[in-house]
């Protein structure tokens, strides 16, 4: 048990003193990374310390037995593997790195960020790239050509999420060893909260203006009927259909001004959810709102939205539920 503990601290401590230097010297890149001598590690992989190994062998049994064609043959090899540390650092000596863009997406989905890689003057082979939790992207590209890059981050909590480390890496031409490189954009993502599965029916709004409940205002023309849903003003259901037995159904409008006015309201929202929930709420409608083509307001602790419609105002809304309350970083790992 002694054994044990002494072995695991020093690791852990040189793990987290590495991290902390590579952090240290480069905590913000900003613009275009050039990779240099002084940003690429190489270290031998594991292919490369059993080939190590291997020569170190024919080199003991051709001392052992005074063999001249086994001398040739470890001194070949590893003529080869110190060739393949330059070949495997010029794959990455000379790279430019980009920060292009940061999408946004929903608590419990994933993040696209996008980079631009510069392969310069030389052509690249088996070059990957990764972030946190990240499947890893490889490809070849050829000499003076760039390629965008999109890495996706999964999400799983609201706010900003940003992309952080992003690891360069290649061990082409032959595996032996391995060079990378490190790159820390200050590039952030947005995550909205998760959208309640099955929401109530949307509020109605009352008129900053005038005072009055903003329901369906002027003369409206039927469009048709829909599925009856929880919550629908009696006075809208088909009734003849329901006397019909054919099911329950309500009557839908459109046209001059028969348009409904929503206004949502985080204050008035039941007590018996909690501030997430409320969120989550909140988000589900806005979607509606959208996808019904409804104009709608926002009212929120110390902030508002007036009566607007729009993607445009859907987005700004669901910006300032992602940050409710807090405008601070949400780390990738907080579950």
């Amino acid at each position: 048990m002694l054994t044990a503990v002494s072995f695991s601290v020093p690791e852990h401590g040189l793990r987290r003193w590495w991290r902390r230097q590579v952090l240290r010297r480069y905590p913000d890149d900003e613009g275009t990374v050039t990779l240099r001598h002084r940003r690429i590690y190489l270290l031998p992989t594991k292919r490369g310390l059993g080939f190590l190994f291997t020569v170190a062998l024919m080199l003991l049994t051709s001392l052992n037995y005074a063999i001249s064609l086994g001398f040739v043959i470890t001194f070949l090899w590893l003529g080869v593997f110190a060739a393949t540390l330059t070949h495997t650092f010029r794959n990455l000596f000379g790279m430019k790195v980009s920060a292009i863009s940061a999408g946004h997406a929903f608590a419990g989905g994933s993040l696209a960020f996008t980079v631009s890689i510069d392969s310069g003057d030389h052509e690249r082979e088996r070059v990957r790239l990764a972030i946190e939790e990240a499947s890893p992207q490889c490809f070849d590209l050829p000499a003076a050509s760039t390629r965008l890059i999109t890495l996706t981050r999964p999400t799983y909590r609201r706010g900003r999420l940003p992309m952080g480390r992003l690891t360069v890496s290649t061990e082409a031409p032959l595996g032996l060893w391995r060079a990378w490189s490190y790159v820390h954009f200050s590039l952030e993502g947005l995550v909205f909260p998760a959208p309640e599965v099955a929401p109530p029916p949307l509020p109605q709004g009352v008129d900053p203006q005038g005072g009055t409940e903003m329901g369906r205002v002027g003369n409206e023309d039927l469009a048709g009927v829909r599925e009856y849903q929880r919550g629908d003003p009696l006075q809208r259901v088909a009734w003849k259909a329901v006397a019909r037995g054919v099911g329950w159904y309500t009557k839908a409008f459109e046209g001059g001004e028969g348009r409904h006015f929503i206004h949502l309201d985080y204050g008035k929202l039941s007590g018996a959810l909690d501030t997430e929930m409320r969120l989550s709420r909140l988000t589900a409608w806005i979607l509606l709102c959208e996808r019904e083509g409804r104009p709608f307001a926002l009212t929120l602790p110390q902030v508002a939205l007036p009566l607007r419609k729009g993607v445009a105002h859907s987005e700004e809304a669901l910006t300032l539920l992602a940050l409710f309350q807090s405008d601070r970083t949400v780390a990738g790992d907080g579950r």
